[in-house]
């Protein structure tokens, strides 16, 4: 589909942010849309590091790996049902997904060892100030810029260079903040990394509850989401496990 995604650890990724970053959490969904928008194909090529976030790309990449079409087809549906209980055997091409929520906390981490001032764009009105708060609470020493729930636009990129942040989370979802992103990044001269974070506000401020810990270890996060959006998940699945697959095993490998 066009879109380049590193296949990496989750420590070589915090290694990474020893140089500036322009962070993307790649996932089935974000793909699809790419596949057809092709303005946001090109947002998503200044990314410097591509995070594989969502674990359809797993039983894609491992799919691929069988050079025969109909020999995918037939080992399709077996390797679904292997795959919604048991990730491991799907780790060929990528070693591990790593979830932009959790990379966030580690950027977070890296600003407040290197003394780096954060910001926090985007989300739903007093997301980004509480998700704010919640970082400064657990890493004392993390300086905060600031925060906005300015839409994407040239006036939060003007309150974000005012801010003269080092680091930014922008949570638009895709594709807006990839858009943004890749429009307004580069003009703002103090920071290091920026990053897209879709729904994280949510999950760190608690707004969304997050899965236990066990059930994300395991790759099966997606049934606690379902339990609590059962529409909205639906589709969701259904892209990642279905449409996803469909489109990359048998159209779109080169």
């Amino acid at each position: 589909m066009d879109v380049q995604i590193d296949e990496i650890t989750r420590e070589e990724a915090r290694e990474t942010l020893k140089k500036p970053q322009i962070i993307f959490t790649p996932n089935p969904e974000i793909l699809l849309e790419a596949r057809k928008n092709a303005a946001f194909r090109q947002a998503l090529k200044k990314g410097t590091l591509m995070l594989p976030d969502g674990h359809g790309l797993l039983l894609v990449s491992t799919l691929l790996q069988i050079k025969f079409k109909f020999i995918r087809a037939f080992a399709y549906l077996p390797s679904l049902l292997l795959f919604l209980v048991w990730k491991h055997p799907f780790k060929k091409v990528f070693p591990e997904i790593i979830h932009g929520s959790d990379f966030m906390e580690d950027v977070i981490a890296w600003s407040e060892k290197n003394k780096k001032s954060v910001f926090f764009l985007g989300g739903k009105i007093g997301v980004a100030k509480k998700t704010a708060q919640v970082f400064k609470e657990k890493y004392p020493h993390l300086k905060v810029a600031g925060s906005s729930t300015e839409n994407p636009s040239t006036k939060a990129f003007e309150i974000v260079k005012a801010s003269k942040a080092d680091v930014l989370f922008v949570a638009y979802g895709a594709p807006k903040q990839e858009l943004w992103i890749a429009e307004y990044a580069r003009k703002i001269p103090t920071l290091v990394h920026v990053m897209g974070v879709g729904g994280s506000f949510d999950f760190w401020s608690g707004a969304v509850k997050r899965a236990p810990r066990l059930l994300r270890k395991l790759g099966l996060e997606w049934m606690w989401r379902l339990f609590l959006q059962p529409l909205q998940r639906t589709r969701r699945i259904y892209n990642a496990t279905i449409k996803f697959p469909f489109l990359s095993l048998f159209f779109d490998d080169r």
